[in-house]
C-alpha cells in the first residue's frame, strides 16, 4: 500500500519538500479543541500615543470630559487617565505631578475657578487610584488661561482641558 493511499485513509495529509527540511502533517478526522476556560476579559487600552512624557510635561492627545458642570470623569476619558497613569507609574524619574485645570469662560469667576480644582483634584484622585505614587497637586485655574480667544463653542472646548506639568529628578 502507497503513502498516498495509507494517507487518505487516514485523513492526514504528508508535505514533504524536495531538498527541504520542511515537512507539515496536517490531520484532518479530528475535530478542533473545544476550549473550557472563558477567553480573557477585553479591557480598553489607550491607544499608543494618547499620552506622551515630553520635557516639562505629559501630552494628552484629547480632553478629558466630565458630566457637565461637574467634576465626575466620563468613562470614554479613562483609557486616557490609564495612559497617564502608566507613564507616571514608568518613570520613576518624575518626582512631582501638577494637574492644572482650566475651564471656559461660561459663568463666573468664582464658579469656574472652583469647578477647574474640583476636577483636577478628580484627576488626582483616580490616577492615585492607579497606583500613581509621586506627590501630586492639583490647581484650578478657571478661565484664566485661556489657549483660544475667539467666542465660538469650538473654541470654549479647547479651553476646557486639563494640564499635566511633571519635574523630574536632577
Amino acid at each position: 500500500m502507497s503513502f498516498r493511499r495509507i494517507g487518505a485513509l487516514l485523513g492526514v495529509c504528508f508535505v514533504v519538500g524536495c531538498g527541504s527540511a520542511k515537512v507539515e502533517l496536517v490531520a484532518s478526522a479530528a475535530p478542533p479543541p473545544v476550549q473550557t476556560v472563558p477567553p480573557p476579559a477585553v479591557v480598553a487600552a489607550a491607544p499608543t500615543g494618547d499620552a506622551v512624557l515630553e520635557g516639562d510635561r505629559i501630552k494628552v492627545a484629547r480632553n478629558i470630559f466630565y458630566e457637565v458642570d461637574k467634576d465626575a470623569i466620563k468613562p470614554e476619558s479613562l483609557p486616557l487617565l490609564d495612559a497617564v497613569a502608566n507613564i507616571l507609574n514608568t518613570h520613576p524619574e518624575v518626582t512631582m505631578l501638577t494637574v492644572e485645570g482650566h475651564t471656559d469662560n461660561q459663568g463666573s469667576f468664582e464658579h469656574n475657578r472652583g469647578l477647574s480644582e474640583r476636577r483636577a483634584n478628580a484627576v488626582v484622585r483616580y490616577l492615585a487610584l492607579k497606583g500613581v505614587k509621586q506627590p501630586m497637586q492639583a490647581p484650578g485655574y478657571g478661565a484664566t488661561a485661556p489657549i483660544c480667544m475667539t467666542e465660538d463653542e469650538a473654541c470654549r472646548a479647547q479651553n476646557r482641558r486639563v494640564e499635566f506639568k511633571v519635574k523630574r529628578a536632577q
